[in-house]
């Protein structure tokens, strides 16, 4: 087994508020369930709304709000399952918009191509299209008003987090649980410095901002400190910004929802074909390289989401290794289903990355940090 300190140390290095930094893959935007999906109305009837921490306010307002949103989305059967922004299911949405027929999709289920060349291959046949369909994709499946609408879940499980209970099962019916984790940490600890994300949207950045604004209706408006998040993408320009930002470095390029304001000399730049991997790898002197490279040899950083199979990510940590001082690279990893994915962990470990490994899920992880940093925060106040 891996050794179960190094959660220890996390947390101590939050709590003391160490100079850190995230860095985060799709994983970070997995959810068990949707607003409204079959999943969260159960909780809604079973778990939470007999639950002492739902008051009238809460059901009234969640059953008004649910009530339309259950049939929308009771249809579509995509948001029935369990789902996160991940190569495969990118590619299969470009897929279905190649317009192959049967002959085609069965020859390319067996090609054996891997995931950049299919994404080259489509973005070739798709032109124009490419990007527009990544953009309808994103965001048809998280948004600003999908992640409100989200909110009063996490609003009762912050209610309940500190209680004992079958905490696992009130998880899976939050939706976007893992990212409203980060924006709520991010918002308590100052100490993050930046973001470094692999992922195309705004999602974090929408639930900082939620949650800021939420404050006092959440019961932080004493221990959460403001944050102005700002998504950095291509053609970043250095600037002066409010001690207050945070910079959420998008190293694989951003692609903004339509409400957002965009320069119009800024491309839709993304990174997700071979060729696109190759040249970032190679420019070295690029800012996504060098920013990644510096947080990674002088600051505390966790990785989380990330599967660490793709050869920027390892290319960086090996470059950071020959340079790193006493600094801790905190890597997530949950469940371990078979040897050589604990193999791999003993791996990284091998590697200096502090491995930090949780046999109930990557859920129960979230919410064990969560509800140790709230229990700190709680204490804290509480000498003052």
């Amino acid at each position: 087994m891996l050794p179960t300190q190094n959660i220890d140390s996390l947390l101590k290095d939050l709590n003391d508020d160490k100079a850190m930094a995230l860095f985060l893959g799709a994983g970070t935007d997995v959810t068990e369930c949707y607003p409204g999906h079959d999943g969260s109305r159960s909780a809604l009837r079973n778990t939470w709304y007999n639950s002492p921490f739902c008051d009238k306010h809460d059901r009234r307002a969640m059953y008004k709000k649910y009530k339309e949103k259950i049939n929308m989305i009771k249809k579509d059967n995509d948001k029935e399952k369990l789902w996160s922004l991940n190569w495969n299911s990118l590619l299969a949405e470009l897929k279905n918009n190649a317009t192959l027929n049967k002959e085609e999709f069965d020859a390319w289920d067996n090609s054996g191509l891997d995931n950049p060349m299919q994404a080259a291959l489509l973005k070739y046949k798709l032109k124009n299209r490419y990007i527009p369909i990544i953009k309808d994709w994103l965001y048809s499946r998280c948004n600003h008003q999908i992640l409100l609408d989200s909110l009063p879940y996490y609003k009762l499980y912050m209610k309940s987090r500190l209680n004992d209970g079958d905490i696992l099962k009130i998880l899976k019916n939050v939706p976007f649980y893992t990212l409203f984790v980060l924006a709520d940490l991010i918002l308590r600890k100052p100490s993050i410095r930046a973001v470094f994300t692999q992922n195309y949207n705004n999602f974090l950045s929408d639930a900082i901002n939620i949650l800021w604004n939420s404050r006092v209706e959440l019961g932080c408006d004493d221990v959460y400190k403001e944050r102005q998040p700002i998504d950095v993408y291509d053609g970043w320009k250095d600037k002066k910004y409010k001690d207050n930002c945070l910079l959420i470095y998008h190293v694989h390029g951003y692609i903004p929802p339509s409400s957002e304001m965009k320069p119009k000399n800024i491309s839709n730049h993304i990174v997700l074909t071979h060729e696109e991997f190759n040249s970032l790898s190679h420019d070295v002197y690029s800012w996504q390289n060098a920013s990644q490279l510096h947080y990674l040899t002088h600051h505390t950083c966790l990785l989380c989401g990330l599967s660490l199979n793709d050869l920027t990510s390892l290319r960086l940590l090996n470059h950071a290794n020959l340079e790193r001082s006493s600094e801790k690279v905190y890597w997530l990893t949950a469940g371990l289903k078979n040897s050589i994915e604990e193999l791999k962990a003993r791996y990284f470990e091998s590697q200096h990355l502090t491995v930090i490994h949780d046999a109930e899920g990557y859920p129960h992880f979230y919410h064990v940090i969560s509800s140790e940093i709230a229990k700190n925060d709680k204490a804290t106040n509480q000498t003052k």
